[in-house]
């Protein structure tokens, strides 16, 4: 009787055991996928899959970052009954960049796969904005993180996953340029290495002694173009601006407008304009220039004579105080002005034919410009056939009219219907 309980107590358990197993997948995996699944979630886990056979537990999905794949591990972990297998953890971390431009500096955040795709984007961004400091102390690596589909290595400034990035970076081309006594500065973004080149190479042409510093002078793909940034236009106007005394300066900001600030003359100022024509088309001028009669009025002229200072001084002062200012309409020397140059010329004479002069009439800017031009031109030659008959040769000396100056601070220092001499 015993033997027969037994017997049938060992036929009953493996029916009992599989009623309890059939009985716990009907009434609670149901509970504990979904429990799992809620878990996944307040961990962070998107688009999370659960596949629980019996008290095996395999897990799907994106954590966020290794922190958030850990936590949620470690919930699953405590779900007990369930075992979560070696091999059964398929929680991975996409690959992710983000950026943060402020000023001056990009801040990159993010995760990537073990490898060399950190330095390989930090080259990247250096490349398309090197005026930017980059900073990567957030960008991070781990083995949990995978590459999102399609994506093709190494990584290029074309990559999806660098496409927000690079689009923040895109930034209109400007340039500075600023010439002192000692050094041309150029600063801004172009968006060609030929035209930063070309601009550098104009400006050692006619930089003197200063320095030619282009240490901030960035050329990027990544600069937008700039009807400006005109290969071989630019540094023409460039060249001949500059070849001029300091102080000076061109700017074109992110307006496009030109900007030009420094000594002139009325033909310098058209010369500008016309070889900047091509290089902004229709962009208006704004041309904050000083205008001055001619390039012997410029702060800083070098004098064409190797006379000591000694024969030099004399000979200008005597020249600085002499008034010829004619009567309206006249060329003619009055008596008082024929012996102030007679009182001249024993100097002159003595300076021998190293002293070169120019003899030059200020025009009337409020008058008609040929008849302006005509007069002024009959009156310095008056003055130069008086010299000549006074003994100074003729072939040292020229006869110009100087450009009309408009009113204003420096209009002052000249005056309208005057000759004045100087030393070329």
């Amino acid at each position: 009787m015993r033997l027969s309980l037994i017997f049938i107590m060992l036929i009953l358990l493996p029916v009992a055991t599989g009623v309890h197993a059939w009985l716990f997948c009907r009434e609670n995996l149901p509970v504990l996928t979904q429990e799992a699944l809620k878990r996944l979630r307040e961990a962070g886990v998107s688009d999370p899959v659960v596949d629980v056979r019996f008290f095996d537990i395999a897990i799907t999905g994106e954590a966020a970052n290794p922190a958030a794949r850990e936590k949620a591990l470690a919930a699953i972990r405590s779900l007990v009954p369930l075992r979560l297998a070696p091999g059964a953890d398929r929680l991975h971390v996409m690959a992710g960049l983000q950026a943060r431009l402020e000023n001056e500096n990009l801040f990159l955040s993010g995760w990537l796969p073990e490898g060399d795709e950190a330095g390989n984007v930090h080259h990247i961004l250096a490349d398309l904005r090197p005026d930017l400091r980059i900073h990567a102390k957030e960008l991070h690596s781990a083995p949990e993180v995978r590459w999102p589909e399609g994506i093709k290595l190494p990584l290029t400034a074309g990559s999806p996953l660098l496409k927000s990035i690079v689009e923040k970076l895109h930034v209109p081309a400007e340039l500075h340029i600023r010439a002192k006594d000692d050094a041309i500065v150029i600063t801004g973004l172009l968006p060609a290495t030929e035209v930063k080149e070309e601009l550098v190479a104009a400006l050692a042409e006619v930089a003197g002694g200063r320095v030619v510093d282009p240490s901030a002078l960035k050329a990027s793909p990544h600069v937008l173009t700039a009807p400006f940034a005109k290969p071989g236009a630019l540094a023409a106007f460039v060249r001949r601006f500059f070849e001029l005394p300091p102080p000076r300066s061109f700017d074109i900001g992110t307006d496009g407008v030109p900007r030009l600030q420094g000594l002139a003359t009325r033909q310098m100022e058209s010369a500008w304009l016309a070889l900047l024509r091509p290089v902004t088309g229709a962009a208006r001028v704004d041309a904050r220039l000083t205008l001055l009669p001619s390039p012997y009025h410029f702060p800083g002229h070098q004098i064409q004579t190797d006379l000591p200072p000694e024969v030099l001084d004399p000979i200008r002062e005597a020249m600085k105080h002499l008034q010829l200012v004619f009567e309206n309409g006249s060329a003619r020397l009055t008596a008082e002005q024929q012996t102030s140059l007679a009182s001249l010329a024993p100097a002159l004479l003595a300076a021998g034919p190293a002293l070169r002069l120019v003899i030059g009439a200020h025009p009337d800017p409020s008058g008609p410009a040929p008849v302006e031009k005509k007069i002024g031109q009959a009156r310095a030659e008056t003055v130069l056939s008086f010299l000549v008959e006074q003994g100074v040769p003729a072939g040292d000396v020229s006869a110009v009219v100087f450009d009309p100056v408009p009113a204003g601070p420096s209009s002052s220092v000249f005056t309208p219907g005057s000759v004045e001499i100087l030393i070329k």
